[in-house]
C-alpha cells in the first residue's frame, strides 16, 4: 500500500538535505564506504545508529568516536547483544560477584554461510561480521576488557572463488589476567532451527553461569549448588530504543561509546 508519509530518497546527499530529519540508521550498501558515511552523516547534524561493523579499521572507527564526542550529533553501532536475554541476566549475574573472580571465558557464534559476498567490503569479514559478536560477549557481559588477543583463520568450505573467510578462533588475555577462548564460522546447519547458534560460558572462583543452543539453554552453577536454569525478565527495553530515549533525555545508555 501507499504510504505517503514516507520519502524516498535518490542518494544520501539528498537525505542529509533534508532538515526534518534528525537520526540516519545507517546499513550502507558497502561496509568498507560506511564510515565514511557516518561521518558524513554526523557533520551533517544528524544522529545516527549503524548497522554494524560500522568501520573496518581501527583509524575510521578513532574518527568516528572522535567525531561523535564533540557533537551535537550523537552516534551508535548494533552492539545490543549482551543487553538481550539471557545475556543480560548473566551479565548482572557477573557484576553481582556471584561467580566470583572471572577466570575463563568461551563464547561461540555461527551463522549459516548460504550465499555470502566473496567480497568482504560488502558486509565485512568473518572477523568484522560473526567475531565481532563473541568479542562483545566477552567483553560486554563478563565487564571486562580484553587485553591481548590473537586470530587465526581459514578459507575451508568455501566454494567461491573470492576471499571469503569461512571459520576463525581467538585466544586472549582478558584485563584482569582471565584467560578467555572464542569461535565463530559460517557452518550452522538448517537443522539447528536458528539463524544463530551462539554459547557463552563464564567460569568464576566460585562457579559458572552459561547459555548454549542460541540462548535456548541456560544453567547457573554456584559451589556445590546446581541452580539450574535462569530466571530472566520478560522483556527490556531493546538497545536501539534505549539509543532513541537517550537522545530525548529520558534514559541513558548503559555503555559509553569506547566501551560499546
Amino acid at each position: 500500500p501507499e504510504q505517503p508519509h514516507v520519502r524516498q530518497y535518490a542518494s544520501l546527499d539528498s537525505l542529509l538535505a533534508d532538515a526534518e530529519v534528525e537520526l540516519i540508521s545507517l546499513c550502507s550498501p558497502r561496509r568498507d564506504t560506511q564510515a565514511a558515511d557516518a561521518l558524513r552523516c554526523l557533520a551533517a547534524g544528524k544522529h545516527v545508529y549503524a548497522e554494524k561493523p560500522c568501520a573496518l579499521n581501527e583509524a575510521d572507527l578513532d574518527r568516528i568516536i572522535e567525531v561523535a564526542q564533540r557533537g551535537p550529533a550523537r552516534f551508535r553501532e548494533m552492539a545490543g547483544t549482551a543487553f538481550e536475554e539471557p545475556y543480560l541476566t548473566m551479565r548482572e549475574i557477573v557484576s553481582s560477584g556471584r561467580l566470583g573472580a572471572v577466570t575463563q571465558v568461551f563464547a561461540q557464534k555461527s551463522y549459516p554461510l548460504g550465499n555470502r559476498p566473496q567480497d568482504v567490503g560488502i558486509v565485512g569479514g568473518i572477523i568484522t561480521w560473526v567475531g565481532m559478536h563473541a568479542l562483545r560477549f566477552m567483553e560486554h557481559v563478563s565487564g571486562l576488557r580484553i587485553k591481548e588477543i590473537e586470530a587465526r583463520e581459514t578459507g575451508l568450505g568455501n566454494n567461491g572463488t573470492g576471499a571469503l573467510k569461512t571459520a576463525a578462533v581467538f585466544s586472549m588475555t582478558l584485563e584482569n589476567g582471565a584467560v578467555a577462548a572464542a569461535v565463530c564460522n559460517y557452518f550452522n546447519p538448517r537443522g539447528f532451527g536458528q539463524h544463530g547458534n551462539e554459547h557463552l560460558r563464564i567460569f568464576g572462583t566460585e562457579g559458572f553461569v552459561e547459555a548454549v543452543d542460541g540462548g535456548a539453554r541456560t544453567r547457573l552453577v554456584i559451589g556445590n549448588d546446581d541452580l539450574g536454569a535462569l530466571s530472566c525478565q520478560k522483556s527490556r527495553p531493546p538497545y536501539e530504543d534505549l539509543y532513541f530515549q537517550e537522545l530525548l533525555g529520558l534514559n541513558t545508555m548503559p555503555l559509553s561509546l569506547e566501551a560499546e
